[in-house]
């Protein structure tokens, strides 16, 4: 990450979890921004204080409490950031929102960095940084994150090649970077479409990795799936019809295995009875072992978790915002409950068992989030492994028709330019 002044722009789709990746990701001081009217809510105003962030001002908030006049003062104060040499963060969108692809972006990034240039002379050279924000999957627990950092671009620079550029153009030209790091979706079909030939590539027609034995590579999969919809909409204007027919085939075979809760990665697992032997032997050792610590990290966390997922499911009008209302509510009500159990375990047990207690609570609880995820890839794993046994004909249809539908994306791969060997931003998890 460069050194001196430094803005941030990004895409804008999981409410208040987006400012969170930058914040964790990037090693350096960050200032963000967000709209005014979040500090409505007392802890959300709490925390914007403490984290510094700017307000600005939407005119869709005139009403409750929106005043855009306020946005000088708050652009200035950005300035004055990065004139200090700091980092600012902004979502040009003005929005989180769960479209298939980004909305129109609002003027004022562009207006900092301008007026930074030619107001303020651009003391240590501003440098912005596009990013892209993933998401696995937003609005379900535990979904991975990626950011994508995009090259780094000098504002004086960009500036000098183009004299006559004005806010908007330059609010173009964020735009035009931060797509190059995200996926979007000209429609719905589009979209499902590539992810489950993602999913089906993935595979790679091997049997499955044992569980637990691989790092996630949610990366690796957001790059292929960016390679993959690329491929699609090139390979739409001279290949329409074997487009079209490799899509239906996709999608028939995606229900095939939906209807038979069958993940893609799954159709390939081996039959071999010595393989399934140790299979069971090494899970139900696991969960045998763990199921102790798991059953204490359960019983001491399910209240302060039932109460967070209702409270998440009253505020949450869009699945953009689950996330936000379920980790900041989470702030308040789990260190809540640690203090009412650790102040009840210190009164009465012995020391060196409070001790333990205290230890144990918070690991306890995280070890059971794996239990549970553990387990319940072991259960899905074994019953398709029973539902092959008894439908060895099923399987071997399956077996042949993921191949088919692999060679047949290759095939068409075949039509297109060698891809770039770079990818095209960095990546981190």
């Amino acid at each position: 990450m460069p050194a001196g002044p430094l803005l941030l722009v990004s895409n804008h789709t999981n409410a208040l979890v987006d400012p969170l990746i930058p914040l964790i990701a990037l090693k350096r001081r960050l200032t963000l921004t967000g709209k005014n009217v979040l500090n409505k809510n007392p802890l959300l105003a709490l925390l914007n204080w403490g984290l510094g962030t700017i307000p600005f001002h939407r005119r869709e908030d005139i009403g409750q409490g929106a005043d855009p006049r306020q946005n000088v003062q708050s652009m200035r104060r950005c300035r004055e950031i990065l004139a200090r040499g700091g980092a600012v963060c902004v979502f040009p969108e003005g929005i989180s929102h769960s479209d298939l692809k980004m909305r129109p972006f609002h003027v004022g990034a562009s207006r900092i960095a301008l007026d930074f240039v030619h107001k303020d002379g651009n003391p240590g050279n501003l440098q912005i940084v596009p990013l892209g924000l993933l998401y696995t999957a937003k609005g379900e627990f535990r979904s991975e994150a990626c950011v994508r950092i995009g090259q780094p671009f000098d504002a004086g620079h960009w500036v000098a090649a183009h004299p006559e550029a004005n806010q908007e153009e330059l609010t173009q030209e964020f735009r035009r970077r931060i797509e190059a790091l995200t996926i979007s979706y000209e429609n719905r079909r589009e979209m499902l479409i590539v992810n489950w030939a993602n999913d089906i590539v993935a595979s790679e027609a091997q049997m499955p990795q044992p569980l637990g034995s691989t790092p996630s590579r949610t990366m690796e999969s957001f790059n292929r799936l960016a390679r993959l919809q690329a491929g699609y909409r090139t390979l739409l204007a001279d290949h329409a019809a074997d487009i079209a027919a490799l899509s239906e085939r996709v999608r028939r075979y995606r229900a095939e295995l939906k209807h038979r809760g069958i993940n893609p990665a799954e159709v390939f697992l081996p039959m071999h009875p010595l393989r399934a032997i140790l299979f069971l032997t090494r899970e139900l050792e696991l969960i045998l072992i763990g199921a102790p610590l798991a059953f204490f990290g359960i019983i001491n966390h399910l209240l302060p978790y039932l109460i967070v997922r209702q409270v998440a499911g009253r505020l949450s009008s869009d699945k953009d915002h689950w996330a936000t209302n379920v980790v900041y509510p989470s702030l308040i009500i789990f260190p809540l409950f640690y203090a009412i159990q650790l102040a009840v375990a210190w009164l009465l047990l012995p020391v060196m068992w409070a001790a333990v207690y205290t230890i144990a609570l918070p690991y306890t609880g995280y070890y059971a989030l794996l239990y549970q995820e553990r387990v319940g890839s072991a259960w899905r794993r074994a019953r398709t492994f029973v539902y092959f046994l008894f439908r060895p004909q099923t399987q071997q249809w399956l077996v042949a028709e993921g191949q088919e539908i692999l060679a047949g994306i290759q095939e068409l791969a075949g039509h297109l330019e060698p891809e770039s060997a770079a990818p095209p931003g960095k990546e981190r998890p």
